[in-house]
């Protein structure tokens, strides 16, 4: 049984204790990622999450029926405390499988339809771009271990800066933050009340826009140099991409430096031809990796080659398959000739 748009899950679910000084314990420790940003253009990937809300085990669904016209799915609760009591309306968040069949994937969560669901149950929409499946099927889900995180936004990024991000009502003035998109980058800039988030052209307040987990974010710092902290916990399962053919923006999901070689960057590892990696010995021809260089303030671009396993940049004839190129204060940006919906990278810790 598989539904292509929303879903409702039941969860066993507890609330997550909070661990004390020294403690270990099967939940992530807290950690951080500290960086030193120049004027001008700087990357970052976003590599830690927040902190778990909830916490259960995903049971076998049924498809019921509320009268809203959309699939749903409902299952047993075994827990006092629920999804609504954790969720605040209007705000984002999704659900990660972090153990089971469906390990490392991705579903975002319909705030306002679980709000009003019986205790116990999720709404999932299936047909956001932020759902790594747009269809799931009762068996994979079934005794998944699952946990609800709230989403990164622009306004949190805001506050991940020190001293704090300068606004002005002129684009050309202010400190922004450029997302990349299928036409390419769009920039958003803090107004001057240092408060709402704009885009060229529009006048909507774009402060609780999402950065979804998979993607990072280019950082144009007119106002002087800053320290960038990013404070949360290391993910500790498996991290899925939805890779698309042509450019997209992507992260490792692991707070650590990563090569091709772990990011799965090679062909024949697993994929049927048609989701692979292609090499060539011409870079223009070959799947590639860019990943930006504040140095220069461009990117620096490194290609498969025909055997489908050796990385080089243009002009060398290094191998760079097993070199941490990808690391989490960076941004990247991946070619591809082949999309791949099921492309996972492995926990390196």
């Amino acid at each position: 049984m598989s539904l292509m748009r929303h879903l409702i899950l039941t969860l066993a679910i507890s609330a997550l204790p909070c661990l004390s000084s020294g403690e270990t314990a099967a939940s992530p420790a807290s950690a951080s990622v500290g960086k030193t940003l120049s004027t001008g253009l700087s990357g970052f990937g976003f590599p830690l999450v927040e902190a778990d809300l909830l916490t259960g085990t995903a049971g076998v669904f049924a498809s019921v029926t509320d009268g809203s016209g959309s699939p749903r799915l409902s299952l047993p609760v075994s827990a006092a405390t629920t999804p609504a009591d954790v969720l605040v309306a209007g705000r984002p968040y999704y659900l990660e499988v972090t153990a089971g069949q469906l390990e490392g994937e991705r579903f975002e969560i319909d705030v306002a339809t679980t709000l009003t669901l019986v205790a116990g149950r999720v709404a999932l929409d299936l047909t956001s771009p932020r759902s790594s499946l747009a269809a799931v099927s009762s068996a994979s889900l079934n005794s998944c271990t699952v946990v609800i995180r709230p989403h990164l936004t622009l306004a949190k990024i805001q506050g991940m800066f020190s001293p704090a991000l300068v606004g002005n009502n002129n684009a050309a003035l202010a400190d922004s933050v450029l997302v990349f998109g299928g036409s390419g980058f769009t920039t958003y800039f803090l107004r001057s009340d240092n408060l709402v988030w704009r885009r060229a052209g529009s006048t909507t307040d774009f402060s609780g826009m999402v950065i979804a987990p998979e993607e990072g974010v280019l950082i144009q710092l007119r106002s002087g140099g800053k320290v960038m902290t990013h404070a949360g916990a290391p993910r500790m399962n498996d991290f899925r991409l939805n890779i698309k053919s042509g450019f997209m923006p992507a992260c490792t999901g692991f707070a650590v430096d990563m090569s091709p070689l772990q990011f799965g960057a090679v062909t024949n590892a697993g994929p049927a031809p048609a989701n692979d990696w292609v090499g060539n010995n011409a870079q223009a021809a070959a799947d590639g990796i860019q990943v930006f260089d504040p140095a220069k303030g461009s990117f620096t671009g490194y290609y498969l080659r025909a055997d489908g396993v050796s990385w080089r940049t243009a002009g060398s004839t290094t191998v760079l398959t097993g070199v941490s190129l990808l690391r989490p204060d960076t941004f990247f940006l991946v070619k591809r000739a082949n999309p791949n919906p099921a492309h996972l990278i492995l926990r390196p810790y």
